[in-house]
């Protein structure tokens, strides 16, 4: 198996890592690198490379990319699906939809693999409903340090292991492969609502009281101007008419017609206060959606620009998501205000609610608010901000989002991972040499 170096970076640009690569074609392959490693700095898996941190590299160490884990078999009687760890949730989508089913779960990307979707635990517009992408999951297959393969399952003698796996940052070993649910829909569209909210008082409840009447809700919040807290809130339900309705119906584009590539601006970024707030000004004047949208458009909409991570020039950006308690709104308050003190004006703010939690150790979503903000990294005073702010989640019971984190100090984590320890025994048993490793489990002192 050919093995080359390479310099690679996080989504967010602002993290590189030169690390040797391996493509393993098969198993076999994947189990004896795993047998021969003998480097200090370990390995770790990797699917599209979309988380925006450090968390899917591992400088000086070995990272396997499981592009070739692609095998899917789709059983339309159980609603289920026996899926490889390299395919992405774009890929299951299309397949699904064959069969009228679709994943309960599915995150703002459909560049995510299946693999990463375990690691991570991701969410969607769908949690407060549905819960994170573990709630589909009905066995993990995973490569053990040993180079053993386990089934786990949630509950039984592995349930341990499969909770450690799941949110666990490919840290417990390689997934290989996994049962999910799917449930049945009977078109590839959403019926969409679209509302403005003038402040955040205002979105909030509108948030709010959609939990109860939408199976998808999410809001995009203007981080410039005023700060006050505007923005439009979306809604959706999986559309159920006949196909021939469905057909009838005035659609917008597919993404693939719309799809472009943003290319590479070098130095320069195109983000600052006074183009974000022209684009956010123009983004709450255009006319609310109300009617059907294919769900590609809907769920993930940035996925119509390739590389959009451009954007921002080569210096990158970071994003910041939290999640916070219900009895806390004040603190999203507080971080409109933070960051309107420190000119950080983002084109992507994205508030969320939260159901249920789940039972993995390092699992992000928690019941409560949600915010993400994509900040680029020059802003003045962004890090001192930014540990201010952690540390006010830590006294109010909220956290970080691992997959999405670049820059969380390691004192916060077992603040906002209370079951840290608990994760940390379940994977010394699992990996008890230590070989599953990444920059960023060194820079936060996970294992």
């Amino acid at each position: 198996m050919l093995t080359h170096r390479t310099q690679t970076t996080g989504w967010g640009r602002s993290v590189r890592s030169d690390s040797s690569n391996e493509k393993p074609r098969s198993l076999d392959e994947l189990q004896q690198t795993v047998l021969d490693q003998k480097n200090s700095r370990g390995i770790l898996a990797h699917g599209l490379r979309r988380s925006y941190g450090d968390s899917a590299l591992n400088i000086g160490g070995l990272s396997i990319d499981m592009g070739n884990f692609s095998e899917m078999a789709i059983y339309p009687d159980t609603q289920s699906v026996t899926i490889g760890a390299g395919v992405s949730i774009h890929t299951l989508e299309k397949a699904a939809r064959e069969h009228h089913l679709y994943p309960p779960v599915v995150p703002g990307t459909g560049f995510v693999t299946i693999g990463g979707a375990i690691a991570a635990d991701i969410h969607g517009k769908s949690h407060h409903l549905t819960g994170s992408f573990s709630s589909c999951v009905t066995r993990i297959r995973l490569l053990y340090s040993d180079g053993e393969i386990r089934d786990l399952f949630s509950d039984g003698p592995t349930a341990a292991h499969f909770w450690a796996t799941v949110g666990g940052m490919g840290l417990t070993g390689v997934i290989l492969e996994a049962d999910l649910r799917l449930i049945q829909i009977e078109s590839s569209s959403v019926a969409v609502e679209e509302s403005r909210a003038n402040d955040l008082g205002s979105m909030l409840a509108m948030l709010t009281a959609a939990d109860g009447q939408f199976q998808h809700t999410v809001a995009w919040i203007d981080f410039s101007g005023d700060f006050r807290g505007r923005g439009i809130v979306s809604k959706g339900n999986y559309f159920e008419g006949s196909f021939k309705e469905n057909m009838r119906m005035k659609k917008p584009r597919s993404k693939e017609s719309v799809h472009v590539r943003f290319p590479e601006i070098g130095n320069h970024s195109l983000i600052n206060q006074h183009t974000v707030r022209a684009f956010n000004e123009l983004w709450f004047r255009k006319p609310m959606a109300h009617g059907l949208s294919s769900i590609e458009s809907f769920m993930h909409p940035l996925d119509r620009i390739g590389n959009w991570n451009r954007i921002y020039g080569k210096a990158g950006f970071l994003q910041y998501q939290f999640v916070v308690p219900d009895g806390n709104e004040d603190f999203l308050e507080y971080v409109l205000g933070r960051m309107k003190a420190i000119g950080a004006a983002s084109f992507l703010g994205v508030l969320k609610r939260f159901g249920q939690g789940s039972f993995g150790h390092l699992s992000f979503p928690k019941p409560g608010w949600a915010l993400a903000l994509d900040i680029p990294i020059q802003v003045e005073n962004l890090e001192r901000t930014l540990n201010e702010l952690d540390g006010q989640l830590c006294t109010r019971g909220g956290r970080i989002y691992l997959i999405k984190d670049a820059r969380l100090r390691p004192e916060s984590v077992p603040l906002m991972y209370p079951r840290l320890n608990e994760w940390r025994n379940v994977r010394n048993l699992m990996d008890p040499v230590g070989l599953w490793q990444s920059d960023q489990a060194r820079r936060l002192k996970l294992c």
